[in-house]
């Protein structure tokens, strides 16, 4: 699998792996997806944020990011913010990776 790498750098790689090392290639023991609308889904630490929980009543919780636990990676943050409401200010952290979504378990 062609796998694209953003380092917090701003560094770019393209390494050929299978996607069972995408977490040791972004450092991450947990990763979550985000969907960048284009075909493409963008692997992010899960882990990469302190968090806390928020009850908001009826069974409702949040996850709310309280303190990053890595930096903060410009180049993600852009790709997410493009797919995202006017005014999100959430941004990723650490090293991600992108792949093209119909090869992921292909």
């Amino acid at each position: 699998m062609n796998i694209h790498i953003i380092r917090t750098d701003g560094r770019e790689e393209h390494v050929e792996a299978p996607f069972s090392r995408i977490d040791k290639l972004i450092g991450a023991k947990v990763t979550s997806t985000v969907n960048l609308r284009d075909g493409r889904v963008m692997l992010v630490d899960d882990l990469g944020y302190e968090t806390e929980v928020v009850e908001h009543g009826q069974g409702h919780f949040e996850l709310k990011p309280v303190r990053a636990r890595k930096p903060f990676n410009a180049k993600a943050t852009s790709l997410y913010h493009a797919i995202c409401r006017p005014g999100t200010t959430h941004e990723i952290v650490g090293d991600v990776a992108i792949v093209v979504d119909a090869e992921v378990g292909a």
